[in-house]
């Protein structure tokens, strides 16, 4: 639904402002994004052509597609090789079963994140242990997976939410220290760089999402494994097509797998995309910067921290709300931005591990699996498991965004949190 702007604006009375109607969720036509354009039509109007000239059906086998948005996308990120799956999360659970992981073993997981990031390590038969964040981060912090490392611990995933990235270097030096995998959730950084290097680049594999509100989207859904490691890079293929291995004996199904394969229709429209994502990049990162520029000295709202030497891709902005120099609470500010037409939410979904279904241990009926398969006498409670996470939730608001939003928009923005700051001050 799209609210009605504010007439009286946030230089209303207090009184009135707790009150004034808007929904958080809600999408002005100024916050819209133009995602899909004539290009991304030609491409896939041209692989359709293309299927029906050569007698082909739109699935990758027999096609163009595919194969060169593979090529495309490993080179993008700088990594030698790449296979496309139909998600982000097919993505991870592909890389997970390339590890060969025994039921019961520890992988280590963010507690900020998308279900869809973490339901993969629970279909493998592992078990997740939440790293914490720092206070101020919605992404893992290398001292808390530090911490998180025990004898069962067989693989690091590590998020960068928001797109903005994880202290990597110090994560892998970690990760080799203890001689384990690091896998990276890349679905929300899309050429986000840490020193320089490309989120993405860093782990033993990436797993990407081009879901249709990413920051490249191949058509709605689909995914992307990239890596240097040839043998990864087999395996990770080969689960993500029911097993099938590519050998000098023709195509033998030499394993148990899942159909997770991309299609034509989808590669097509998603090199379109790979190729507009440096503007669509910049658009985004110049937005954020005046933002950040026009709010220079709010007491109230400034732009979450990220680590030094880090660039964020911004697949939202994550804004620190001060409570400390506010009359009111966080969720009356959000009233207020939705009253001046602004979507925000007051929070990032929730904790991961708050999650009804692994609260109730209910990923395969009653077993209890796959925490129950952990040895006898270790048990994980996940009860506040990751203060630091739960306080950066608390801290922090989410404000809608992408590279549509003018710098027009973002300055209503600010004024808006300007008033704000006046009024509940």
């Amino acid at each position: 639904m799209r609210s009605t702007p504010s007439t009286t604006g946030i230089s209303a009375p207090l009184s009135k402002l707790a009150i004034l109607g808007g929904d958080p969720l809600c999408q002005p036509s100024e916050f819209q994004r133009d995602l899909i354009g004539d290009q991304e039509e030609k491409a896939a109007l041209d692989a359709i052509r293309w299927a029906r000239t050569h007698r082909k059906a739109l699935d990758r086998y027999g096609g163009i597609e595919v194969d060169a948005y593979e090529k495309d996308f490993a080179s993008y990120v700088g990594l030698s090789a790449a296979t496309a799956t139909s998600s982000g999360t097919a993505s991870i659970h592909a890389i997970l079963a390339a590890l060969d992981l025994e039921p019961g073993c520890e992988v280590i997981c963010p507690p900020i994140t998308d279900p869809g990031g973490i339901s993969p390590v629970l279909f493998s038969l592992a078990i997740p242990v939440f790293a914490d964040t720092r206070s101020d981060s919605f992404n893992m912090s290398p001292t808390a997976i530090r911490q998180a490392i025990t004898p069962r611990t067989r693989a690091i995933l590590v998020t960068h939410i928001a797109g903005e990235p994880c202290e990597m270097e110090e994560i892998m030096e970690i990760a080799k220290t203890h001689n384990l995998p690091v896998i990276e959730d890349v679905a929300q950084a899309h050429g986000a760089l840490y020193h320089g290097k490309m989120c993405g680049s860093f782990g033993h594999a990436s797993a990407f999402s081009m879901m249709g509100g990413k920051h490249h989207t191949s058509g709605g859904q689909g995914g992307m494994v990239v890596t240097d490691n040839p043998a990864l890079l087999e395996k990770t293929k080969a689960f993500a097509d029911r097993g099938k291995f590519w050998t000098s004996r023709g195509v033998q199904n030499q394993t148990a797998g899942l159909n997770y394969r991309m299609t034509e229709l989808e590669a097509a429209i998603g090199r379109v995309q790979l190729r507009r994502l440096p503007d669509i990049l910049k658009r985004r990162r110049d937005g954020a910067l005046h933002l950040q520029k026009m709010i220079q000295g709010n007491q109230l709202f400034s732009l979450g921290w990220i680590p030094e030497g880090a660039i964020s891709s911004y697949w939202f902005l994550r804004i620190k709300v001060h409570t400390q120099f506010s009359s009111r609470s966080k969720q009356e500010i959000v009233k207020a931005l939705a009253a001046e037409n602004i979507p925000s939410a007051p929070t990032y979904t929730s904790i991961i591990y708050d999650q009804p279904w692994i609260q109730d241990r209910a990923i395969f009926a009653k077993s209890g699996i796959p925490w129950s398969l952990a040895p006898q006498g270790v048990q994980y409670d996940y009860a506040h498991a990751c203060p630091n996470a739960e306080q950066a939730l608390a801290d922090h608001i989410l404000i809608s965004f992408n590279e549509s939003v003018s710098q027009e928009t973002l300055s209503r923005v600010a004024l808006a949190m300007q008033r704000i700051e006046s009024a509940y001050r």
